[in-house]
C-alpha cells in the first residue's frame, strides 16, 4: 500500500492514536458523550480511509466505541493518483 511505504506515516499515526489515547478518557469524564476526528487526503478513497480504520481498531482495541463515516469512499477519483486524471 503506498501510504504505509511513506518514511512518515508510523510515526504520524501512531502520535495521533497517543494523542487519542491521551484525550479521549479526558473528554469522556467531562460527561462528553461524543468526538469527531476527521481524516482527508486528495480523493478520499484509499489514504485517508486507511488512517480512519487504523485507528478506528486502535480506538476500539483500547475499549472505545468508534463509528466511521467514510464522506468520499463512493465518490468518483478526483485526480491521477486516486486513478483519473482531473479534466481542466
Amino acid at each position: 500500500a503506498y501510504i504505509i511505504d511513506d518514511p512518515a506515516y508510523e510515526a504520524a499515526v501512531s502520535r495521533i492514536e497517543e494523542l487519542l489515547m491521551l484525550l479521549l478518557p479526558r473528554y469522556r469524564a467531562e460527561g462528553k458523550s461524543y468526538v469527531t476526528v476527521a481524516f482527508g487526503c486528495t480523493g478520499g478513497r484509499h489514504r485517508s480511509v486507511h488512517v480512519a480504520e487504523r485507528v478506528a481498531r486502535r480506538l476500539h482495541d483500547a475499549g472505545f466505541s468508534p463509528t466511521i463515516a467514510h464522506r468520499d469512499l463512493g465518490a468518483a477519483p478526483q485526480d491521477a493518483l486516486e486513478g483519473s486524471p482531473v479534466v481542466l
